[in-house]
């Protein structure tokens, strides 16, 4: 009898513990490995701007366009409440939330995300949400029910993180209860709607350890893409996949002004370098011409780089070192307007249908392309301070790069290995027989391949 007690008694211990497990996921010790950088081609959206009704239900009609242009991830701009107490703008910051668990009335109800999210995993499209880890709104629950997990002045006022983001109020992240709390505002949105991701606002204000924690806790639910806006080796040791390119786009810039292309190598090279050592090659950097920052604080593409073709050779050559595309919402016909954060931007995508079609050449490239989803990258002909060469990929699977980086029409030398052959232009299918100069068009671009071997 006493052995079949303690049998029982030992059943209903292993017993107990499963329900525990499955109550708290915390004591499954599984961590899920990340979803693959070198796969992930993200559009960025907007709600407020993306459709015409501005809500989660506007952009149901829109996957077709997204996934027309070869993107598979969709990070989606802070759905939540936006804060009333210092609003700026209209709308408000989109970044000021004032409760993470909850969505925006103008962009519609739980039932509304919950479709999208499913629609977009039927279609193969990850779903990642922007988080904003580091402050709330002023007028956020956690003001009234704890002050304490704020930065305070001595006199118990809650304090912004900097003298221009009046409307949110920073988070301490000393206090270990605001820690927990944060990483289970997150797993709702794993758990609760099954999202791919985050793109972490700020994350360098946010202190290491905690994104350590927190990001192999959100993988022990399922495997996940974790975007950092921030850049160093550092974000991919506490789990991230991906950093900003910021000092490439920035020396990109100074190219389309006049700067020589030399430049852009050390900011490459850095850049990949810290992705690369830091995760034993898997992590990848994104880069861009434009972001929801970029054209709401400086400028639209084409007013940033020169003109609708300068910024759409810019786009290609941001594209030639190893990294992940970013394409925000608009850029893709050429928006005009600025996008303000605090304000609304309708996007009318009848406007210039040739720089649509661009996008959805160059998109199909860089998904279907081999070369583009492998690591192999070698800069070409650095010395040419006006016309960018380089090689991805390699053998018959190679692609070869050549943009003008100046508004007029220049000739350019071909690196000897690819002299006296024949190439065919991945875009339009014509052939390229390369000589030991090639002539290009003012901001010209050219993707060949050898001969024949185009996979489009």
């Amino acid at each position: 009898m006493k052995i079949l007690r303690n049998t029982l008694l030992l059943l209903l211990l292993l017993f107990q513990g499963s329900l525990s497990a499955q109550k708290n996921p915390r004591a499954d010790s599984t961590v899920h490995p990340a979803l693959d950088p070198s796969e992930i081609r993200i559009y960025q959206v907007y709600l407020r701007n993306f459709s015409n009704e501005g809500s989660i239900k506007g952009l149901y009609s829109g996957l077709d366009h997204i996934q027309s242009l070869g993107f598979n991830t969709l990070w989606l701009m802070p759905i939540h409440p936006v804060g009333q107490v210092n609003r700026k703008g209209t709308f408000g910051s989109p970044y000021s939330v004032q409760d993470y668990r909850k969505i925006n009335p103008e962009f519609g109800n739980e039932q509304d995300f919950r479709v999208l999210v499913r629609e977009c995993h039927r279609r193969g499209l990850r779903v990642i949400l922007d988080w904003v880890a580091n402050h709330t709104a002023f007028d956020h629950p956690w003001t009234q029910s704890h002050p304490e997990w704020y930065t305070r002045d001595a006199s118990g006022k809650i304090l912004p993180p900097n003298d221009d983001w009046t409307d949110v109020a920073d988070l301490n992240f000393e206090n270990p209860e605001l820690r927990e709390a944060m990483i289970a505002e997150m797993e709702y949105w794993v758990q609760e709607f099954h999202v791919d991701g985050f793109r972490c606002d700020v994350a360098m204000m946010v202190p290491g350890d905690w994104w350590s924690t927190c990001i192999q806790r959100l993988r022990r639910h399922r495997p996940l893409f974790m975007l950092a806006e921030a850049n160093g080796p550092e974000f991919y040791r506490y789990g991230f996949n991906s950093t900003y390119g910021w000092d490439f786009y920035h020396r990109l810039k100074g190219v389309f002004q006049g700067a020589s292309l030399r430049g852009l190598d050390s900011a490459w090279t850095a850049e990949n370098s810290q992705a690369t050592q830091a995760t034993g090659g898997f992590g990848r950097v994104m880069r861009f011409v434009t972001n929801h920052d970029e054209t709401s604080w400086d400028q639209v593409p084409a007013k940033v780089f020169g003109s609708d073709q300068a910024a759409m050779a810019a786009y290609v050559i941001s594209q030639q070192p190893v990294s992940i595309p970013l394409v925000y919402n608009g850029q893709e016909v050429g928006h005009p307007l600025k996008q303000n954060i605090f304000e609304r931007s309708p996007i009318r995508y009848q406007q210039n249908p040739e720089i649509l079609r661009f996008y959805q050449d160059y998109g199909a490239i860089f998904r279907f392309e081999k070369a583009y989803q492998s690591g192999d990258f070698v800069r070409l002909r650095p010395e040419d301070k006006d016309c960018w060469w380089s090689l991805r990929g390699q053998g018959d699977e190679a692609v070869l790069c050549v943009v003008n980086t100046r508004n007029k029409t220049l000739v350019t030398k071909v690196p000897t290995a690819f002299r006296l052959k024949s190439f065919e232009n991945i875009r339009d299918g014509s052939t390229a027989y390369l000589k030991e100069d090639l002539e290009l068009e003012p901001y010209g671009i050219r993707l060949f391949k050898p001969y024949g071997l185009s996979k489009r």
